[in-house]
């Protein structure tokens, strides 16, 4: 099974951020979260909003702590519930443990009591483990698509040179923070220390389906509309814009590049293929040896069934091929959720294209954190580390593309 797709469409934050009280708890959020650990999705349906039923399946919330369960292990408990309001929307949020891992799970309600957000998410981390360079400065601002709410943002300023370029980062799937949390790990957070460090600032920013409790409907929606705005906001500190997406973001980078100006883009771990092709391989790598093709058939079409309606083929090698800006690739060796068979694709495709270059590294995962032997889901619950020479690559690129 796809376990860490399955988990993202769980892991998100529903973005009320109003004073929290501590309350003996809520029969409606314990009802919800029994409903969701003894897998009771018709129920969970029943009580959710229009919008809610018409944006998850069956499928999802019944696979949904099944699926964290064979990440972290068992359920175990949960404690205290805590109480927030924002406007009409009543929030509920308890910490949930499972195996030897705490998540959070919140419920929101609106004012006629139907569920409007349902989500099982890593706790947040206390420490800041991350901490800024002492030359760097971490500016908060907003993003603001036309079509979409306004997006929490963080300009992390470098200061190891005049005018440093500035790095756009672009989430992969999921409803993701500007830190691009997954599980323990938080892959833009890094990023932007490592490049500052190396003179190059950047501009991450909440995604629009972690700022609001919102499905999105497309691929604008998920990605696209914001990624733009992200740029445009960037150039009002810097003309040297770069645009870099991991995973979904870094398979969009080259059509977001063809509505928009850049000076370069930088795609990390980007699929090259569809994503039913790729869904197949995933299934196939986690499947256990006694697993019959029949299962894997099942697993595979439970999990496009997940899938929102317009994860379809995006054109996206083809429209690298027509750009004419430099492009910097890199993949991890271990990654099996894109896999180097990705990385010999974008290889065969941009032979020859002058201003492509591609690196892979042989110890890295998704999330280009370094391990040993297969990797595994159970790999993102423990913090790990970006290796520095992802980020001199980056740098390097981006230097030698300003100054051939």
């Amino acid at each position: 099974m796809n376990r860490l797709a399955l988990l993202l469409l769980l892991f998100c934050s529903l973005g009320l951020h109003a004073q929290t009280e501590t309350a003996d708890g809520s029969p409606k959020a314990e009802r919800a979260l029994q409903w969701m650990l003894q897998q009771q999705a018709d129920s969970l349906l029943a009580a959710m909003s229009d919008e809610m039923r018409a944006a998850l399946t069956r499928e999802q919330l019944t696979a949904g702590v099944a699926q964290v369960e064979q990440v972290a292990g068992a359920y175990k408990k949960h404690g205290a519930w805590s109480r927030s309001q924002q406007g009409q929307m009543e929030r509920w949020q308890t910490d949930v443990v499972f195996g030897e891992t705490t998540f959070s799970f919140v419920v929101a309600f609106g004012a006629d009591g139907s569920i409007q957000g349902l989500h099982i998410m890593p706790a947040q981390q206390e420490a800041d483990d991350d901490p800024l360079p002492a030359d760097a400065v971490e500016v908060e601002d907003t993003v603001r698509s036309a079509d979409g709410p306004p997006l929490p943002a963080a300009m992390v300023v470098s200061g190891r040179s005049a005018n440093p370029p500035i790095v756009v980062m672009v989430h992969g799937s999921g409803a993701l923070d500007r830190d691009e949390t997954v599980m323990a790990n938080k892959t833009f957070c890094q990023l932007s220390r490592l490049l500052a460090e190396r003179g190059i600032s950047s501009l991450r920013y909440d995604k629009r389906t972690f700022a609001t409790q919102q499905p999105a409907t497309s691929m604008d929606d998920e990605t696209i509309s914001d990624a733009i705005a992200a740029v445009s906001l960037a150039r009002v500190y810097n003309k040297k814009v770069y645009l870099l997406g991991h995973s979904l973001g870094a398979m969009l980078a080259p059509i977001i590049a063809q509505r928009t100006t850049l000076d370069g883009i930088i795609m990390m771990a980007a699929p090259a293929r569809d994503m039913d092709e790729v869904v197949a391989e995933q299934v196939e790598y986690l499947s256990a040896p006694e697993t019959t093709p029949e299962q894997k058939q099942q697993a595979i079409s439970m999990l496009r069934s997940q899938a929102p309606h317009y994860f379809k083929p995006q054109g996206q090698v083809k429209a690298a091929q027509q750009l004419n800006i430099p492009m910097l690739l890199l993949q991890g060796g271990r990654d099996y959720q894109v896999t180097m068979h990705d990385f010999d694709l974008w290889q065969q495709a941009l032979k020859g294209h002058e201003r492509a270059e591609l690196h892979s590294y042989p110890t890295l995962n998704h999330l280009f954190i370094e391990g040993e032997g297969k990797s595994t889901p159970q790999e993102y619950l423990k913090k790990g580390r970006i290796p520095q020479q992802v980020a001199d690559d980056i740098a390097h690129f981006i230097n030698h593309s300003l100054n051939p």
